[in-house]
């Protein structure tokens, strides 16, 4: 198996440990794209958690949905999906431990058990996990761990522990990926411009969305994973025991590995689907936004 910093972020391999400029990513910048995407009757707050604190907002009424991120950008990852998904589900998104608003950790810290912490305290007996990348492993985990709390999987390009990696996935394909000490604004470029699997080569409204998410939120390229804590026991294995209805949704340009892994999952969950998006890569929520609600949505009214 590889680093845990692999997995904390499929896309945050060599991008950990930098200082960031303080004119990058203001608060108030940050507060304006909030504003046009977050409906007004959300609530949003802080849960505490070990040595710190998570941040998050929920709104709607109905069955539960947690959404969970991927390695490089935090919440508002799901703006396309928050309040429209809400409109007939309570939906919960939150930041993980150094992305966000949430508290950046400086010691060994579980996103297993910060996600247990923050859907006990609000009260959520049984939810849908919708996870993205490493947010998938993270939804996979929960379900293994807590299956009693967990009503369905929706897992977007994700990749589950236990499931090697290849070189061309640690090294994007020597594609001139950034250092982990280059300038945050070349990692940006990078991430948004130049990876070949992250985004589709369509999908360039969506890439400038991206751009501006990490401008405002430069934190999320730290990299907290030399922190993480994961289960001692990987999940390849065990997949079988997770019961619950599943979908899994690909973008057709996504890396290799990704497409590995998740046929590894599909094979694992009895009863799983598998959905391939065209013209996207690894975030296809945010670069074909109408079709992915249209897909996950018709998949969440078969939950009971």
């Amino acid at each position: 198996m590889k680093s845990n910093t692999q997995l904390n972020g499929i896309l945050v391999i060599m991008i950990s440990n930098i200082v960031f400029p303080s004119i990058i990513g203001s608060t108030h910048a940050a507060s304006l794209i909030e504003k046009t995407v977050t409906p007004l009757d959300a609530d949003s707050g802080y849960v505490e958690v070990n040595d710190g604190r998570i941040f998050y907002e929920a709104t709607g009424q109905g069955p539960t949905i947690v959404m969970i991120h991927d390695g490089l950008l935090h919440r508002e990852t799901w703006n396309d999906q928050f309040g429209v998904f809400a409109k007939n589900h309570r939906v919960i998104r939150w930041d993980r431990r150094g992305y966000g608003r949430s508290d950046v950790p400086k010691a060994s810290y579980s996103d297993l058990e910060d996600l247990h912490r923050l859907v006990k305290a609000l009260k959520v007996d049984r939810a849908t996990l919708i996870g993205c990348s490493a947010g998938g492993l993270l939804a996979i985990d929960f379900a293994l761990e807590h299956p009693e709390m967990v009503s369905g999987l929706v897992l977007v390009g994700p990749i589950v522990s236990g499931f090697e990696f290849t070189e061309h996935f640690a090294t994007r394909g020597n594609r001139g990926m950034p250092g982990r000490d280059a300038p945050v604004q070349q990692k940006i470029e990078y991430w948004t411009s130049k990876d070949s699997w992250i985004m589709a080569r369509e999908s360039i409204a969506a890439k400038k969305k991206m751009k501006e998410l990490l401008a405002a939120n430069p934190q999320n390229l730290t990299g907290s994973g030399q922190f993480a804590r994961w289960p001692e026991k990987p999940a390849l294995g065990r997949l079988s025991l997770i019961k619950v209805p599943t979908l899994i949704v690909a973008g057709e340009s996504d890396i290799p590995d990704v497409h590995a892994h998740i046929g590894a999952i599909q094979a694992g969950i009895s009863g799983s689907k598998r959905v391939v998006l065209t013209n996207s890569g690894h975030l296809p929520h945010i670069e074909v936004p109408e079709v992915f609600n249209q897909t996950v949505l018709a998949f969440l009214d078969t939950i009971k």
